[in-house]
């Protein structure tokens, strides 16, 4: 299927719910979640954190901009190698978390904001280095979200994008994201990596460098991180279908039993882009 139609279906199951209905989703999910997630996501993948700020490769005198920055972890690990750090999130509960970590940790060169990642409250051209992370599988709609993203970024500024990818092939692709919407209500549709790259060339991005990395993980951690307790009815619905899918992989988690809990691999990409000079005024 070609790139700009994969996009094309994914804006397609966007425009069945309005944007308001799909932020307080997510509101929801990130407000009952806030205290997991921000355990799993912030104290628990040091070495993973570490490869995203290596691939950034910031500058000591950059002003960034985190979007969608949940509780902080790459604002708060960024901020020790750069002249400021800002972080803006819809959700307040994990603007706490963040707050409270920064405190933690003494922080005093970051910000946190509240805000919507399709209305950024900040001028053109303020940022030199703009990301999102591990957010756009749960925005309305990305187009908009990144469209914010080169706005703020300064002329020839840096855009970093990290976010799951999903498969190419489009009944897998449909069976993957069912399972990821049973986990997460507030998830939307992971894009593949055609259709991201169609995306960054609408928006006048150019790839500086790239990389796709196999992630494996525990079914029951991932499970967990969304708030579900183990064995509930919500959770055996996900490993139900998941399981279903297994034989010839059919959804694309290339899962495999583990003991009591299986071993599922997402994949993860990593863009660097910049602003093309034409879109840089």
């Amino acid at each position: 299927m070609p790139p700009g139609l994969v996009l094309q279906r994914a804006a397609g199951w966007y425009n069945r719910f309005d944007m308001q209905n799909q932020q307080q989703a997510v509101q929801a999910q990130f407000t009952r979640t806030a205290e997991a997630f921000a355990r799993y996501a912030t104290r628990d993948t040091p070495g993973m954190l570490a490869e995203r700020l290596q691939f950034a490769a910031l500058a000591p005198g950059d002003l960034i901009l985190d979007v969608a920055c949940g509780p902080g972890a790459f604002t708060l690990a960024a901020a020790r190698q750069v002249r400021f750090a800002r972080g803006v999130d819809l959700t307040i509960a994990m603007l706490q978390q963040a707050r409270a970590f920064q405190q933690e940790r003494q922080t005093l060169n970051v910000f946190f904001d509240c805000a919507e990642a399709e209305r950024l409250p900040y001028a053109n051209r303020t940022f030199d280095f703009v990301t999102c992370q591990f957010a756009f599988h749960h925005m309305p709609c990305p187009e908009a979200t990144l469209s914010e993203m080169v706005r703020v970024a300064k002329t020839r500024g840096r855009v970093y994008l990290v976010d799951s990818v999903g498969p190419e092939d489009a009944s897998t692709a449909e069976l993957h994201n069912h399972i990821e919407r049973l986990r997460d209500p507030s998830h939307t549709v992971t894009l593949s990596t055609k259709a991201l790259e169609t995306l960054f060339e609408s928006q006048g991005l150019h790839v500086l460098k790239q990389r796709i990395l196999d992630r494996p993980r525990s079914f029951n951690h991932w499970m967990a991180r969304a708030g579900h307790k183990l064995w509930d009815s919500s959770y055996l619905a996900v490993r139900r279908a998941l399981e279903e899918s297994m034989p010839g992989d059919r959804a694309g988690f290339a899962g495999r039993a583990a003991g009591e809990d299986i071993t599922i691999i997402h994949q993860e990409g990593l863009f660097l882009l910049i602003k093309q000079m034409a879109q840089a005024t």
